[in-house]
């Protein structure tokens, strides 16, 4: 046999306790890679999560995209309808604008012609009296010449005589 030199003891007992060592590590690193307590179930974990999350992100991006393309049509209708409200909100003032000053107008000329015609009616009015009076007067010498020649009718034409006398508001 071989003597035993204490280095090779040395020697020995440090290579075992190196593989003692690996031993240990290696049921370490089966610990951690382990898919469903370790390290390699947080790893798996995580990475499915990072899938998700980049799932979600694509697909919020291509929403996004297509709410943002609507979102912009409906601003551009938006934006039309404001104008087609503004070019009616200013047809509507012109048109108040319009009547208001037809109104005023129509005002103007009925007032005008009630004057023209109140007074019309005035000197219509004035004639007519002018007139009543001068035939009054006519029927006043009628009806006297008529009283002085009383007996140039007959008793029948009496009756018609004093129903012209009545006419003419001439009592007998």
């Amino acid at each position: 046999m071989m003597p035993l030199d204490p280095s090779d003891i040395a020697l020995f007992l440090v290579s075992f306790a190196a593989c003692l060592y690996c031993a240990l590590l290696s049921r370490r690193l089966k610990a951690l890679q382990n898919t469903k307590d370790g390290l390699g179930a947080s790893i798996r974990a995580m990475s499915e999560s990072v899938a998700a999350v980049s799932s979600a992100k694509h697909e919020a991006q291509a929403k996004s995209g297509e709410i943002a393309v609507r979102l912009s049509a409906i601003l551009t209708e938006a934006h039309e309808a404001g104008k087609k409200l503004t070019e009616l909100k200013d047809a509507l003032e012109m048109k108040d604008r319009e009547t208001s000053r037809r109104i005023q107008a129509a005002d103007a000329e009925i007032r005008s012609t009630m004057r023209d015609a109140l007074a019309q009616s005035s000197d219509r009015v004035a004639e007519i009296t002018r007139l009543t009076t001068r035939l009054e007067g006519v029927a006043n010498r009628v009806a006297s010449s008529l009283d002085s020649s009383d007996y140039l009718f007959e008793d029948d034409d009496k009756a018609k005589t004093k129903r012209v006398y009545e006419s003419y508001g001439h009592k007998e």
